[in-house]
């Protein structure tokens, strides 16, 4: 079908833009030319091909091209058989770009096609199209870098490097994990707009389904619903995330809370235990390695250990309740078993130690008993030959 240019009379000046088209996906399901910019491309003379009777738009204004998109885009019987959802142009007449272009004409803002590209578009799912989840951060910062367009919102334009060193930034790049968060997991797609106080945690929530479960077991909780407390991104930040430690409590309480306050201390305290616990599980798992290594059977202790790194990583969720108590049952859960783990280490190379020093012995004695055969044998062969 993308090859298909009999009867099409736009390509006879326009065979550059019929070669970007050619690859596209509205080439390869008979979408061409007119059907975005109108005309009759039957026509071979150019007056007749671009009359007012056929259409003719040519290159659209910006503030059109959502519109026209939409005129399938937003048509459930068209898209029904592609599979694709026809609210689009709903969520775009939503999101901060589409108030702006429709609403205000600011034809400097996003649409359709500053995203998807123009005669080139490629599905979502191609890892070539620049909506890519791989590629959609360097796609928003064609104008979310734009430090003099960013600076006329009062909007920062240095988001992509920020997140380019984020947890997710490192996921999605160096990884190439792309159901981490981008662009579009948290601000939307369609429908783009920065989360309110109170949508953080429900945008956040969305992947990190536990720690959001605990956090509405915490004090800063209600804080949230009154506004006062931006719930993840208080402690965690935003765009710039970083893989969370136990040093965090250090920073994130003290952003808030004096230091030698009983909230800065409870936030210390529960640091201290997670550290304590990460490190007594480190410690047990080198052992139990080095022990594999040495020759002894370790099959029950390295299960044991699987059982404390199953509560050391239920800590992760768990603190965000802030709950002393509750972190403090798994720290010493997870510490009374790398106890038991270790005795057990100790106890069998114990064993092993006096096994090693029992063949030394056993050795000592089969090689007496070698030599008093030696002995014995020589003696009846001087025996025998005397006789002889």
């Amino acid at each position: 079908m993308a090859q298909e240019s009999q009867g099409n009379s736009c390509i006879t000046c326009h065979s550059d833009m019929w070669e970007e088209m050619k690859g596209s996906i509205h080439s390869q399901n008979g979408i061409t030319c007119n059907k975005c910019h109108g005309g009759d491309p039957t026509q071979a003379d150019m007056d007749r091909a671009k009359a007012p009777e056929t259409g003719y738009r040519g290159i659209p204004d910006k503030k059109d091209i959502p519109l026209i998109c939409g005129e399938c885009h937003a048509d459930v019987e068209v898209m029904n058989f592609y599979g694709i959802r026809t609210d689009q142009l709903a969520r775009y007449k939503t999101s901060v770009h589409g108030k702006k272009l429709l609403l205000e004409g600011d034809n400097r803002v996003a649409a359709c096609s500053d995203c998807h590209g123009y005669h080139d578009v490629l599905p979502v799912s191609d890892p070539g199209s620049p909506v890519y989840p791989s590629n959609l951060p360097k796609t928003c910062n064609q104008c979310h870098g734009n430090a003099k367009l960013m600076g006329s919102y009062g909007l920062p334009s240095d988001i992509y490097e920020t997140y380019r060193n984020s947890v997710h930034g490192k996921a999605l790049f160096e990884k190439k994990d792309i159901s981490v968060a981008q662009c579009a997991s948290c601000h939307g797609g369609h429908g783009a707009v920065p989360p309110g106080v109170k949508d953080v945690g429900a945008t956040c929530g969305k992947c990190h389904l536990n720690e959001k479960k605990y956090f509405l077991e915490s004090v800063h909780a209600p804080l949230t619903e009154k506004g006062n407390f931006h719930e993840c991104i208080s402690c965690h930040g935003n765009h710039g995330v970083q893989h969370p430690t136990p040093d965090l409590y250090q920073t994130a309480c003290g952003t808030c809370h004096d230091p030698q306050s009983p909230e800065a201390q409870q936030g210390q305290e529960l640091a201290r235990m997670i550290r304590g616990a990460q490190q007594s599980l480190a410690g047990a798992q080198a052992l139990v390695k080095q022990a594999s290594v040495e020759g002894i059977f370790v099959e029950q202790e390295e299960a044991s250990l699987d059982e404390a790194k199953t509560k050391s990583i239920e800590m992760g969720p768990a603190q965000h309740t802030l709950s002393l108590s509750k972190i403090a049952d798994l720290h010493d859960k997870i510490v009374a078993t790398v106890g038991e783990v270790e005795a057990k280490i100790l106890e069998k190379r114990e064993n092993l130690r006096w096994r090693k020093v029992s063949l030394i012995f056993v050795w000592i004695f089969v090689l007496g008993m070698v030599v008093a055969l030696r002995a014995k044998y020589k003696q009846l062969n001087a025996d025998r030959k005397d006789y002889e």
